[in-house]
């Protein structure tokens, strides 16, 4: 996989560190934005916010919005990861002030809508998905979910299938064992309550309740 979620932040923090010295607030805002995702995803929700809020200081610190809008952008895949919505004011706020085509493209992938001129700014692991997501083509979807290498990016991409597309339970799976293969809590019980509800919807009951006492007996 040649680009992940933060590849700008690295290139932008490697380029600086050849030629003088990393400033302060780039070396805080990339280890909080780290912390960040590891305390979201294992479901450590006080210590991610407190990470999310420092890390966001420092980035304001060095009045860099490309940053800033990348940061929130981070926020909203990790919800859309975990199946959860998002309040997107703060993006659209920084995207007024300081446009960038790959920021925007981003988000609107996150919101299930990219078009084709849009789709070329995305990173390569997720540009496969447009196409199967536009025919509502789930098994297409499902070949495209499991090609992607990187764990969150594909669980990123699960949950956008998920939450803008026709989805079975093979996708919803594949989001559980992403999930339970990295050890990330928060999205694991996300995934199993959604599979739970995709049984009962389907009429298979016996599955829904070997769901709903898997989830049970984690949570314990």
């Amino acid at each position: 996989m040649r680009k992940r979620l933060l590849t700008a932040i690295l290139i932008f923090i490697c380029a600086c560190a050849t030629t003088t010295q990393v400033p302060e607030w780039k070396e805080t805002s990339f280890r909080d934005i780290e912390n960040y995702k590891k305390s979201f995803l294992t479901g450590k929700q006080n210590a991610a916010d407190v990470q999310f809020n420092r890390a966001r200081e420092a980035i304001a610190s060095g009045n860099n919005l490309n940053l800033l809008a990348k940061l929130y952008l981070t926020k909203y895949a990790l919800h859309t990861a975990a199946l959860e919505d998002f309040n997107a004011n703060e993006f659209l706020r920084i995207n007024r002030l300081h446009p960038v085509t790959a920021n925007l493209a981003y988000y609107n992938f996150l919101m299930g809508s990219v078009n084709t001129k849009e789709a070329n700014f995305l990173s390569d692991q997720y540009v496969g998905l447009i196409k199967p997501m536009r025919n509502k083509d789930i098994t297409q979807g499902l070949e495209e979910l499991l090609a992607i290498d990187d764990p969150l990016s594909r669980l990123i991409a699960c949950g956008v299938w998920v939450k803008h597309a026709p989805y079975n339970d093979y996708i919803l799976k594949l989001g559980v064992n992403t999930a339970a293969e990295n050890g990330w809590k928060k999205p694991l019980w996300a995934y199993l309550n959604a599979l739970q509800t995709h049984y009962l919807q389907t009429g298979e009951t016996a599955k829904a309740n070997e769901a709903k006492e898997w989830l049970e007996l984690l949570k314990k």
